[in-house]
């Protein structure tokens, strides 16, 4: 596909450079390509400056990668092999341990909701419409399916069931014009994508299918926009990595996808994990404003007030360093900032029917997170809930940090008081769905 410019992917990328690519036909005469890999795709265009891809293979397709000889490895899919060939056998070692480590943690995460290729064949992102359409410069019709807020453009209906198609367009710097009857343009900065359907009906209701596509990715970045007007919440809440896209509702963080993988690890019970530009439907406007209300700086003041710098990870932290951070962080509370009521249920409790009353979210938070009981009886028969105390209040933040973290009955496990309480931790870890909404 023709580009004029370089576009910012969904993930960051994590290996790029030229290798030269051998045709499917199996020919001797190799072609140069630039080759990308993040954490979603393996992907090649004509050049570094092209916005748009001659191929993409999904990361989660690679069953493995392997050295074939003279600077070659090869990359085997489910029904697909792609052979490449470096500048070097330490260029070679580079992609192959790059890809492996890649693909692995793509298998062992099993991350839901993540950016992947809308095949027919396990797909997580929605297809709103898929189907044959004819595309300027291509011989043959293509098979195009406009998944959420991108449209994925494949050879043919079994590379589509594969996963392994031509590009993707993000539709957030899309425009829809109709051309004539069966004609209409898709227009970006890049490249201008000149359609055309089997009929006039078709073509309408493939215009109105992009067009609710770059609604969709107009609203998804409107979200994250918002969120990330807050500074803190510019940078992941765990490690740091900038321009962080998902976030624990419940727990009011911001974090990057590879930590968000490690969060869904802790069970839902312990943290919910929703994409800022996927999951339109959660962010709710109370949710936005309780996000840049608490956001990752009160958030931290909590969960982060005594982390040893020994213990700290960063954005190039391996999964097993994330994992053993992030248990220690939400699940033992290792490094909570304790709250001065810890460990006096009764008081706990009637502390946070008033906190509730208040717009002290950062008061509420900590109270919750160190035993006050979400469904304690408040002593009114009016109000018997701290949820029914915010309501009657007008507190609707409030309502909505309780509401993300309504239980039955049950307070935040205790699992790491501190040693100066002598408390004594509960046998069983954090139960599941302690904080089930």
């Amino acid at each position: 596909m023709d580009g004029t410019a370089t576009t910012a992917p969904l993930s960051p990328t994590v290996k790029a450079g030229w290798l030269d690519k051998n045709p499917p036909q199996g020919s001797y005469i190799y072609q140069k390509r630039w080759v990308k890999l993040d954490a979603d795709y393996l992907r090649y265009f004509d050049s570094e400056k092209d916005a748009y891809s001659k191929r993409f293979i999904p990361v989660s397709s690679i069953s493995r990668v392997a050295s074939v000889g003279d600077q070659k490895f090869e990359v085997v899919t489910n029904n697909r092999n792609f052979v490449f060939r470096a500048e070097s056998d330490a260029d070679r070692n580079e992609w192959i341990r790059t890809l492996q480590q890649m693909a692995e943690e793509r298998k062992s995460k099993a991350l839901e909701r993540m950016p992947m290729s809308p095949s027919a064949d396990g797909a997580t992102e929605p297809v709103d419409k898929c189907g044959f359409l004819e595309l300027r410069g291509f011989k043959h019709k293509l098979f195009v399916a406009v998944a959420g807020d991108r449209v994925f453009l494949y050879k043919n209906a079994e590379d589509y069931r594969l996963g392994i198609g031509i590009t993707y367009i993000e539709m957030n710097v899309g425009n829809v014009k109709e051309v004539d009857r069966r004609g209409f343009d898709l227009t970006t900065p890049y490249r201008i994508f000149s359609f055309s359907a089997d009929s006039e009906q078709e073509k309408e209701e493939w215009v109105e299918a992009m067009r609710q596509s770059i609604a969709e990715a107009l609203s998804n970045s409107e979200v994250a926009e918002r969120i990330w007007g807050v500074e803190s919440n510019r940078f992941c809440a765990d490690c740091g990595s900038p321009h962080p896209e998902w976030a624990s509702i419940n727990l009011c963080v911001v974090i990057c996808k590879r930590c968000a993988g490690e969060h869904r690890g802790l069970g839902p019970g312990v943290t919910k994990v929703r994409s800022l530009k996927m999951d339109r439907k959660v962010w709710t406007e109370e949710l936005i404003q309780l996000f840049q209300q608490v956001g990752n700086a009160v958030a931290n003041e909590f969960w982060a007030a005594n982390v040893p710098p020994s213990e700290a990870i960063g954005p190039s932290s391996p999964s097993g360093d994330r994992r053993r951070f992030l248990v220690a962080k939400y699940r033992e509370g290792k490094y909570r900032r304790y709250h001065p009521l810890f460990g006096n249920q009764e008081e706990l409790d009637r502390a946070l029917c008033a906190a509730v009353t208040t717009g002290d979210l950062a008061e509420t938070l900590a109270l919750l997170f160190c035993g006050a009981a979400v469904t304690c009886d408040t002593g009114d028969p009016r109000c018997p809930t701290p949820l029914a105390l915010a309501q009657r209040s007008g507190q609707r933040l409030q309502m909505e940090f309780l509401l993300h973290n309504r239980t039955s009955g049950m307070g935040w496990p205790l699992l790491s008081p501190p040693p100066s309480m002598g408390l004594k931790p509960p046998e069983l870890g954090c139960p599941q769905g302690v904080f089930e909404a």
